[in-house]
């Protein structure tokens, strides 16, 4: 067999491999023989029909396996031979069988060429795992204010800063409702009804709720406040906006007080003692699982500062659309308008594209790291990894491991195994500094 072997630009190349007539009339004799053993002839008993009947009743077959055989054979050999680290093949053509020698050209995806850094004791620098007693405390309140009775204000006054407001509201820019000047913000900018307002300096716009301070029920104010200059519609900062707000309701928020009948709402048959105890653990994992994550942040940017190397263009493209739409839904969720997320559809391909390529890049580096470390990703392993696939999608484990086979997917399953093991290694590697957090 000869192989000739081009490198092209990002990560491809092409093989041009002719195998000569020895080899394949040694693949066409074992093939004959294989239809000879199992061929079902009438007339002739199983595996008795002769060799000129066989060949000339099965030629086309025998003609189209030889292709396929000698053709993945072949390939495999060059790529071996040639040393290439192949991540799949893009296409096979050219392909001719002419005087019994068999000649053809691919083109292969291989995996990107690079130094791999030294990634053994890389320096991070993280704030120590220890939770004060300030966080707690802060924590605690949290949970008494998702828990606050609000209760209408009976004594004789006006609304007031910290104050909860149940308004009515109309809002217009030069007599036009707010959303028919600027669709893009929403209606909400332009009226509502029952709109509960906690009575602060940002709430709503800023002066908003200043000019209802005094204002009691049943009254209606009429005043104008400027939009914010950062606010992220074109055009929108600078405003002046005119509303009409009319006070419906002036609630206070009560919370309720911080004991062991507090404490039986969220651990029944427990005490206030036990409650801190719940919410310090549970805050330590947080925390700990916070700065194990600032480490990993901090060790592949590093990785990823010393590499430079061309990617596969095709699996950059498929992982920049998967990243997009991600940032898309996510953006969806979060109430971002149709409107916005094409105004902003440049800056979002360009974020989606840089990401997916790190995220390329960097599953090619810890790839290699583990090729290096010897790591391998064990049955039970990716038998977990199916299991957990399964209850998510709220299926049994043996129709999971079916799907997983149909979309051949164990490979996918087997390289993500791989890589988080990479990077746990390189974690756990890590030359660790604690900061200390600086006195108020």
């Amino acid at each position: 067999m000869n192989a000739v072997v081009e490198t092209l630009p990002n990560c491809l190349a092409t093989l041009r491999v002719e195998v000569g007539p020895d080899r394949v009339s040694q693949t066409r004799e074992t093939l004959v023989h294989e239809f000879l053993k199992d061929a079902r002839i009438p007339g002739f008993r199983p595996g008795k029909a002769p060799r000129a009947v066989v060949e000339k009743r099965f030629q086309k077959q025998i003609s189209e396996d030889l292709e396929s055989r000698i053709l993945n054979t072949g390939l495999q050999d060059a790529i071996r031979e040639k040393g290439l680290r192949v991540l799949h093949v893009q296409n096979v053509e050219d392909v001719r069988l002419e005087d019994n020698t068999f000649s053809f050209s691919a083109t292969v995806v291989t995996v990107p060429s690079f130094d791999l850094p030294d990634y053994k004791g890389i320096a991070v620098s993280v704030p120590a795992e220890v939770v004060a007693d300030a966080d707690v405390e802060e924590a605690l309140n949290s949970l008494r204010e998702r828990q606050a009775d609000f209760v209408d204000i009976t004594e004789d006054r006006g609304a007031a800063m910290e104050d909860f407001a149940v308004v009515d509201y109309t809002g217009t820019i030069g007599g036009k409702p707010v959303h028919d000047v600027f669709p893009k913000v929403g209606k909400i900018l332009s009226e509502n009804e029952g709109f509960w307002l906690r009575m602060t300096d940002a709430s709503f716009f800023p002066g908003f709720c200043a000019n209802l301070v005094g204002a009691k029920v049943g009254e209606k104010r009429e005043f104008q406040v400027e939009a914010p200059a950062g606010f992220p519609i074109e055009g929108f900062g600078g405003q002046k906006l005119d509303y009409v707000v009319t006070l419906k309701e002036l609630k206070q928020r009560v919370l309720p007080e911080l004991n062991d009948e507090f404490a039986q709402g969220f651990l029944p048959g427990k005490g206030l003692a036990d409650l801190k105890e719940v919410v310090l653990r549970e805050m330590e994992t947080r925390k700990k699982a916070e700065i194990d994550g600032l480490k990993r942040d901090q060790i592949m940017q590093h990785l990823l500062s010393l590499v430079e190397c061309e990617l596969p263009e095709d699996m950059a493209r498929a992982e920049s659309n998967r990243v997009l739409s991600e940032v898309v839904q996510e953006n969806q969720r979060r109430g971002v308008t149709q409107e916005m997320l094409k105004e902003n559809e440049k800056e979002l391909v360009a974020t989606a594209s840089q990401t997916a390529r790190n995220r390329l890049k960097g599953s090619f580096i810890l790839s290699r790291i583990a090729e290096q470390e010897k790591l391998e990703a064990k049955s039970d392993e990716i038998l977990g990894r199916i299991a957990n696939m399964a209850q998510s999608a709220q299926i049994t484990l043996e129709k999971a491991v079916k799907e997983v086979r149909r979309r051949r997917m164990i490979q996918e399953i087997e390289s993500d195994i791989i890589t988080a093991k990479a990077l746990d290694f390189v974690v756990e590697s890590a030359t660790v500094t604690v900061t200390e957090a600086k006195a108020e």
